[in-house]
């Protein structure tokens, strides 16, 4: 791959950059007829003479955009052919034309004459051959909801705008354009070509302890509102009243996440990504504020369950969001491997803040951009996320992103080109090689101001390592010893960080290379110990008969039988036990929620009641989760060695098994 890389951009990137300052080459033709006072236009691919779609920005000469579609982005879309009309009052203008980060904008100065219509032909420039790479760019993290069924006019302009913007594919949420689980397969093909993909996804589990979003799932086979987290959004988020909740009144009567997120993994055959982890923020009703969360509360079950996503967002809501980045660092120094992903939680709408196109996320998915391809890119690791810089590394020419490579001393070379989008005139302010969440090599650029940079690092590994390389464009921070993502935010949690670090930093960010010592794997799931006791609840007595058998993903692994109440027995963390007792209904238990110095750690996290250590509620801002508050290591330790009390009796949860089961 990295051949190829190189081969097409040196056929592409030199004439393109010779030609980057604005009529230079010919880029803008103009012809004036009779009619109207407007501006009509066409944007065409410069080396194919293709017609391209595009963002056209048009500004007066007081600064003010016309047309724009967004109200926080600047212009309005041509249609697929790259055609655009539009009315103008006489003037002198300025017009930008943008498409993506991988063709070089341009910048003209245009007259519009009364009763006349301005004919413009515009040529954009290749910057960047992603496509013809291989690497495809999309969001699975897309919601569309609409009261009409299906909406064909909001998928259209879906289409439209991820054209126009650069986007190859988007999977949508609920409620996908009007769409369901039985029809988008017909529907969505009206939208979908080789040139733009929409496909279904969704957001699901949606509960207080972390949300969990897809890449090639199908179906939600009709379970989307019971993977709804209704008791807190009605009692608890949407309530005037209610500023704290505890599990004993605000109860959880659905599926443990980690259980239902393993189960459609595995009969959907699709990925699961971490969404926004460390999300929360203070909502205000009527005249109460109140914690609201979104953040991963599950993250630490999740992955001594065996880690039960195969991505992690660490790009989402803000370009550069240090403290996404810093759970991601601390996850990786475990020893789970776990690629980059972006998110949009958005993009429809003119008032939409995250625009399509705002944040990408790249995927390695070679000649054929389908939704196999994408998935298996997450699998393998190989994608970068960006707001508008790129950057191709290799090891030796040899391995990619995600690659795993035996720690054993030998000499090796990191290459690394990196680029500034094609968007305006960026360039390169920072490049930075982290290894293990460490700052290894830092080039500050400030001075040269590239567009393009290749550099070489070597390096010899005889330990178990990472590497993720990160580069900055023209917006980025003044002081290079801000850049170290977990010394910042450790000082942040400690109160001994003042400097505003500005969100909005243009980044990219690479998938890591990992280096394992032989015979080093990622972490296994925990094996609990389990000393267990049985309950009667008629007379407060141990179980005299009762058999449990232990299921892993919907699998029964054992069965164990209880003698007076009493069992011990080994299982892995994130098993499920069915117990049976003579005279009593069948339940299911599992530790994640239902061994209670586990249920307590969990409620402490989601509740907000983790802010109150460390001075946290005065220090923090929303957004910003430490790593200790995930208690990492106690949760280990609580896991590990378990003495669970069981009561044979119905939870809020039981009711709910039956017809979660049948849904595989």
């Amino acid at each position: 791959m990295n051949h190829l890389i190189k081969f097409v951009l040196f056929v592409l990137y030199f004439p393109a950059l010779l030609c980057y300052a604005p009529l230079l080459c010919n880029d803008l033709d103009f012809t004036y007829e009779a009619g109207t006072t407007a501006i009509s236009g066409k944007v065409f691919d410069a080396e194919t003479g293709f017609p391209l779609p595009a963002r056209i920005v048009i500004f007066k000469e007081n600064g003010q955009a016309l047309h724009s579609y967004y109200r926080v982005l600047p212009g309005f879309y041509t249609d697929e052919d790259g055609a655009f009309t539009i009315d103008a009052e006489p003037g002198i203008y300025t017009l930008k034309v943008y498409h993506g980060i991988d063709y070089l904008s341009q910048t003209h100065q245009i007259k519009v004459e009364r009763d006349r219509v301005l004919h413009i032909s515009i040529n954009l420039k290749a910057w960047l051959p992603l496509r013809k790479l291989g690497w495809v760019n999309g969001d699975g993290h897309a919601h569309l909801y609409t009261d009409k069924k299906p909406d064909e006019e909001m998928a259209a302009t879906v289409r439209k705008i991820c054209r126009a913007q650069g986007v190859d594919f988007i999977s949508t949420n609920q409620g996908w354009a009007g769409y369901n689980d039985n029809n988008w397969r017909e529907g969505y093909a009206q939208f979908s070509d080789d040139s733009f993909l929409l496909h279904f996804g969704a957001e699901m589990p949606k509960y207080r302890t972390g949300h969990t979003w897809w890449l090639g799932l199908k179906s939600c086979r009709g379970f989307f509102p019971a993977a709804m987290d209704t008791v807190y959004e009605i009692n608890y988020y949407q309530s005037p009243d209610s500023t704290e909740w505890n599990f004993s009144w605000l109860t959880f009567p659905n599926i443990p996440d980690v259980e239902l997120v393993s189960r459609f993994k595995k009969a959907e055959n699709a990925v699961a990504i971490m969404a926004h982890p460390c999300s929360w923020w203070w909502q205000k009703r009527g005249n109460i504020e109140k914690y609201t969360t979104n953040v991963a509360g599950y993250l630490t079950f999740g992955l001594l369950a065996g880690k039960i996503w195969d991505g992690m967002v660490v790009m989402g809501y803000n370009r550069d969001h240090y403290f996404y980045q810093n759970l991601w660092f601390h996850v990786l120094n475990l020893g789970y491997k776990m690629p980059a992903l972006s998110e949009l939680d958005g993009g429809y709408g003119p008032d939409n803040k995250f625009y399509y196109g705002y944040l990408r996320t790249y995927f390695y998915t070679g000649k054929d951009m389908t939704m196999e391809n994408i998935t298996g890119a997450v699998r393998k690791g190989r994608t970068f996320v960006t707001s508008g810089p790129v950057i191709f590394a290799s090891i030796d020419n040899l391995y990619q992103y995600g690659d795993m490579i035996i720690a054993d001393g030998t000499p090796r070379k990191l290459l690394i080109e990196t680029y500034a989008s094609g968007e305006d005139e960026s360039f390169l302010s920072y490049l930075i090689v982290f290894r293990n969440g460490v700052i290894h090599k830092l080039w500050d650029l400030r001075d040269q101001k590239p567009r393009f940079i290749k550099k070489e690092l070597e390096i010899s590994e005889k330990d178990n390592a990472w590497y993720v390389i990160k580069a900055y464009g023209e917006r980025a921070g003044n002081n290079p010893d801000n850049l170290d993502v977990m010394d910042v935010c450790r000082k942040i949690a400690a109160g001994q960080f003042k400097t505003a670090l500005n969100p909005e930093n243009d980044v990219c960010i690479t998938s890591p290379f990992y280096f394992r010592q032989k015979g080093v794997t990622e972490p296994a799931p925990l094996i609990s110990q389990v000393n267990l006791k049985l309950y009667d609840p008629k007379n407060n007595k141990p179980v005299k008969n009762a058999t449990t058998d232990i299921f892993l993903a919907g699998e029964k692994i054992n069965t164990i039988k209880t003698n007076d109440g009493v069992a011990r027995f080994s299982m892995p963390v994130n098993a499920m036990l069915k117990i049976n007792a003579d005279g009593l209904p069948e339940i299911r238990r599992s530790l994640y929620l239902d061994y209670e110095p586990h249920k307590q750690l969990i409620e402490k996290f989601a509740s907000g009641r983790w802010l109150e250590q460390n001075n946290w509620t005065q220090i923090l801002q929303p957004g910003q989760v430490p790593w200790e508050a995930f208690h990492y290591e106690t949760t280990k330790k609580i896991l590990s060695n378990v003495d669970w009390t069981i009561v044979v009796t119905p939870n809020e949860r039981d009711n709910s098994w039956q017809e979660f089961e049948a849904l595989f």
